[in-house]
């Protein structure tokens, strides 16, 4: 496959690189800004380590691919999701319920007084729960659709669903999803003299401005990511000639579920072998360190 100049926003790696880094928080506040345009401004954002430990000791860890709060303390979850999922709603809920119950204190003084929970998830498919490219959750009155409480908010972005062309876009947000959607084929980002800040977006998805660190991982990422994405396509096109439309959903995404864990184990041999250490493998692979661990014995 040719390479094009611009990184994947798609992939793990490169999605860290365009948002998850103190020299490109500034894009990941407009991104957010723009996302929540009229409601509130962000000024500044803190990285929170993104992962929230298990509530018991046999319980489940869970693992963001951004986590960080603002000034006021309100904490956003910021995921880039790729894997077709038939639970990706009750995932995200899922994600925030914990963000919340991980704020309660030690104590009968405390009054539940919890900050409000953002989460934010960008969708490499089609969820088909919805037709519409932003699909906006929250906690309302059925009857008057009032809302009844700001501390719950799930945001989902779906790429394949935005469809408008480089002269339909009117909108900062529009501006945003055609560049991240088209980037890799793009020679130049589009819409710098609408926003003067996709020019240091652009400079930071150029693939020849990473480091050798940088484009290792990312080239690790790129190589799961295409592989997770075959092994879903072989899997699909098995199921339908197989005529077994029932139960789709579940048994595909248990099988590629299956897939992709063995396609990570043998990813994280192979760097093993190159000398990368446990704590990179573990970021670019989502595999614990302990799952690593086990590789070697």
């Amino acid at each position: 496959m040719e390479k094009g100049i611009f990184i994947s926003p798609f992939v793990d790696r490169g999605f860290k690189i365009l948002f998850g880094q103190e020299n490109s928080k500034e894009l990941l506040i407009d991104l957010l800004n723009d996302l929540l345009e009229g409601e509130r401004h962000i000024e500044d954002l803190e990285y929170m380590n993104n992962e929230l430990p298990p509530e018991t000791a046999d319980g489940r860890t869970a693992l963001f691919d951004l986590r960080c709060k603002d000034k006021d303390g309100s904490i956003f979850l910021v995921e880039m999701q790729n894997c077709n999922q038939p639970y990706i709603y009750e995932r995200g809920l899922y994600y925030i319920c914990r963000a919340i119950a991980g704020q309660d204190r030690i104590g009968d003084r405390w009054k539940f007084d919890i900050v409000p929970v953002y989460g934010i998830f960008f969708l490499n498919f089609k969820s088909g729960k919805s037709d519409k490219v932003k699909t906006d959750i929250i906690l309302a009155d059925k009857e008057t659709g009032k809302t009844v409480s700001k501390m719950i908010r799930e945001i989902f972005i779906e790429f394949p669903l935005f469809n408008k062309t480089e002269s339909e876009c009117e909108t900062p947000l529009d501006y945003w999803l055609y560049n991240l959607k088209h980037m890799e084929k793009l020679e130049s980002l589009e819409f710098k003299g609408q926003k003067a800040l996709f020019q240091r977006l652009e400079e930071l998805a150029r693939i020849v401005n990473m480091n050798k660190k940088e484009r290792d991982e990312y080239e690790a990422c790129l190589k799961v990511y295409r592989d997770n994405y075959n092994a879903w396509n072989y899997m699909k096109e098995q199921a339908l000639k197989e005529g077994k439309e029932e139960g789709l959903a579940e048994g595909l995404a248990e099988g590629i579920e299956k897939g992709q864990k063995k396609e990570k184990i043998n990813n994280a041999r192979r760097m093993l072998e190159k000398g990368y250490p446990i704590e990179d493998i573990a970021e670019i692979t989502e595999l614990t360190e302990e799952e690593i661990k086990n590789i070697l014995k």
